[in-house]
């Protein structure tokens, strides 16, 4: 009889456990997601800024069209919420952020 209580009381434990890990899982899914996309904002603020000022040189013409191909070649199918895709998104926002660094 002992032995069934001790494992319904383990069972229960790790039923609650698993439920605040999913709620950990969530709270920090949606603020890596709310970092990216502000990191997003942040990179489309700056060449907005761009054509505001002067022309830019021909080495910040080439930057934006490199990272606009690196844009038009990213493959993720959001559909599936892959952590592949994640870090892929991840991967290319950082190289986006180092180039824009050199404006």
């Amino acid at each position: 009889m002992k032995r069934s209580v001790k494992f319904m009381r383990t069972q229960d434990d790790l039923a609650a456990g698993l439920h605040a890990l999913r709620l950990v899982v969530k709270e920090v899914g949606m603020n890596y997601i709310a970092s990216l996309q502000s990191d997003v904002a942040h990179l489309e603020q700056t060449v907005r800024l761009l054509r505001e000022g002067d022309v830019p040189d021909r080495t910040t013409l080439n930057q934006l069209a490199l990272m606009l191909k690196w844009i038009n070649t990213l493959e993720v199918k959001p559909q599936k919420g892959r952590r592949r895709d994640l870090k892929e998104l991840d991967r290319l926002i950082r190289k986006l952020t180092g180039l824009s660094e050199n404006w």
